[in-house]
């Protein structure tokens, strides 16, 4: 995933399927896969890739069981309204739901990102957040228009209730936070010094959350950086090779006090031609471990009683 061509760096590099038309979507996996091999595998056809992830995520001061899902998908789309598509297509997104699900004390957590990819081109177009729990309800979206972001925002805090605000986008090498499950995964991946949007996924929106360790949240382009080597993970007993990255975020002052520096590790398969996300050490002190990884057409399953196959072994 190279990012946004918006941002300069393209970044779509992974896509799995289509909810519809199955045999347009190959057509525009083709294009990209002379940038992101694993594109042109095998299992991505006619598929999305469900990776389900399980660990802890630190909030309220305490470690907290969580679940990640990352669903990965290649979606028709009506370019002009950036919604999909349910007429005759050949335009197509690359699509990444990021579902973050956990308990705090007697209430739940379910927050979601969703992301969109040119699949032709790589070129970022569209980012929406929703964080639903007992207290409220949070919604962003994030829209790339010629050199800016544009962003909307509903809360239920207070003085963050309802707004909009444009950023600009750096000329150099910039991109979010939340690409970052996706980015890791690219063919080639230098390491680079870069400028990096805010996590969407929380219920606050400019100000930082206490309870995760003060994250940066103010809607701008903050220096970050990634570096990347090579190691070894022990994955459900079997020893793999994987890429190490590091993403470290750089502490600055904020209007609440100073942002901390922060730092996450992903590890990613290098054994399997679709380099699947094995590990995530996250940046509040919790650790996602991927479970299973099902390449699944999950639109076509919506009968009581149906699951996941919850596939335990990796794509050679």
């Amino acid at each position: 995933m190279k990012l946004l061509t918006i941002f300069v760096i393209p970044l779509i590099y992974f896509s799995a399927a289509t909810c519809q038309k199955p045999e347009s979507a190959t057509k525009q996996a083709a294009a990209t896969e002379r940038a992101w091999g694993f594109l042109g595998t095998d299992a991505f056809r006619g598929k999305a890739e469900v990776a389900r992830y399980t660990g802890e995520v630190l909030r309220y001061g305490h470690r907290r069981q969580a679940e990640l899902m990352l669903i990965t998908v290649l979606e028709p789309f009506k370019p002009e309204q950036l919604v999909k598509s349910e007429t005759e297509t050949d335009y197509y997104m690359i699509k990444q739901n990021q579902v973050l699900s956990y308990q705090t004390g007697v209430y739940p957590y379910r927050q979601m990102n969703s992301l969109f990819w040119e699949a032709s081109s790589g070129r970022f177009r569209k980012a929406v957040m929703t964080s639903q729990e007992w207290c409220g309800q949070t919604y962003k979206e994030l829209r790339k228009h010629k050199n800016t972001l544009q962003y909307f925002y509903s809360s239920y805090w207070e003085n963050e209730s309802r707004g909009y605000t444009t950023v600009q986008v750096p000329q150099s090498h910039a991109l979010l936070y939340d690409e970052l499950p996706l980015l890791v995964r690219m063919d080639r991946l230098e390491d680079r010094k870069t400028k990096m949007f805010p996590m969407l996924m929380s219920s606050q929106v400019r100000r930082p959350d206490w309870d995760i360790g003060l994250p940066g949240r103010a809607p701008d382009f903050w220096p970050a950086s990634l570096e990347n080597r090579t190691g070894t993970l022990q994955w459900k007993g079997q020893l793999r090779n994987v890429r190490i990255v590091v993403v470290r975020q750089s502490s600055r002052n904020a209007k609440d006090g100073t942002v901390p520096a922060r730092e996450d590790i992903f590890y990613v398969d290098m054994d399997s031609a679709s380099r699947p996300l094995l590990r995530w050490e996250r940046n509040d002190g919790g650790i996602l471990e991927l479970q299973s990884l099902d390449y699944f057409d999950y639109w076509q399953h919506n009968d009581p009683g149906e699951v996941l196959p919850g596939n335990q072994a990796l794509p050679k």
